[in-house]
């Protein structure tokens, strides 16, 4: 005897799990919440330290410089030198930072204020911790000063002006000193000095005082123009002393003192001496 299927009684006896998500526990929230709030307060204290350390390295008053040992010659007062520097380390560095912090001080700032104010001279920083400078001076070498059509420049051994001097007045400047009697006008950068011209006058400048020619003081130089092979030597005296790159400058400076020595040349009656002549010396 077959048994009847009845669909009635198979859709009862189905059934459907529903499946349920369990929720967090108020612990499991808890635990969260106290993470979330050390990252938090983790991240204050952080802040706080760099804020801290940032205050105490570059604003406090443990970290500034307070004395300068300056040391070297220049022409240069003491106390002129030492205000343009004083003067530098109170402008900010980076705009938010002091800029007389021992971290943080800027050598190129203060050369630069140097020769903007026209002072040749090279320094040579070494910092003492915690709150001193120790500052060298020394003139600086293997350059001119160039005068023409009233205006001071400074140029360099190839010639080249870098710089023009904010100065009408030099007194007692130990650098060779050149008036251009061309007045010629240039631009900054340019080359416009002949280079055997600059080296002649350097030697004249080192050296003239070994060849010890008597009563006679190098004061400064004349040159007709920028191109010239031959300076004019001024002296303090009062007449000037002609010598040229063509010929040797030992050789023009030891006839001139054998004719000072046997008294063929009387100085106190002469408005120049010319030595450019190979083997004579020429004065009027």
């Amino acid at each position: 005897m077959s048994k009847k299927f009845l669909w009635s009684s198979y859709d009862k006896g189905r059934t459907f799990r529903t499946i349920r998500h369990r929720s967090k526990r108020t612990h499991e929230y808890d635990f969260e919440t106290a993470v979330q709030l050390r990252k938090k307060v983790f991240l204050i204290i952080l802040v706080l330290i760099l804020f801290y350390l940032s205050y105490l390295f570059f604003y406090s008053k443990y970290f500034r410089i307070t004395f300068l040992n300056i040391s070297g010659q220049s022409e240069t007062p003491t106390e002129e030198i030492e205000s343009l520097i004083w003067q530098t380390l109170e402008r900010h560095s980076l705009s938010i930072f002091p800029g007389d912090n021992y971290f943080l001080i800027n050598i190129k700032r203060i050369q630069k204020k140097f020769d903007e104010q026209g002072l040749l001279v090279e320094i040579e920083v070494k910092k003492d911790f915690p709150h001193t400078l120790n500052i060298n001076l020394k003139d600086r070498l293997g350059q001119i000063v160039w005068i023409s059509n009233e205006q001071f420049y400074v140029v360099n051994l190839a010639g080249v002006a870098e710089k023009q001097l904010p100065i009408k007045e030099l007194v007692n400047v130990k650098y060779p000193v050149i008036y251009d009697l061309s007045n010629t006008t240039f631009d900054l950068n340019d080359k416009l000095v002949n280079e055997q011209l600059i080296d002649l006058i350097l030697k004249v400048y080192t050296t003239f005082g070994s060849y010890e020619l008597p009563v006679i003081e190098l004061d400064h130089f004349k040159v007709d123009g920028p191109e010239a092979n031959y300076v004019k030597i001024v002296t303090k005296q009062g007449f000037e002393i002609h010598v040229n790159y063509l010929l040797s400058f030992e050789s023009q400076m030891n006839k001139l003192r054998k004719s000072l020595v046997a008294g063929k040349i009387d100085l106190n009656k002469i408005n120049y001496i010319n030595l450019r002549i190979e083997n004579q010396v020429i004065y009027k």
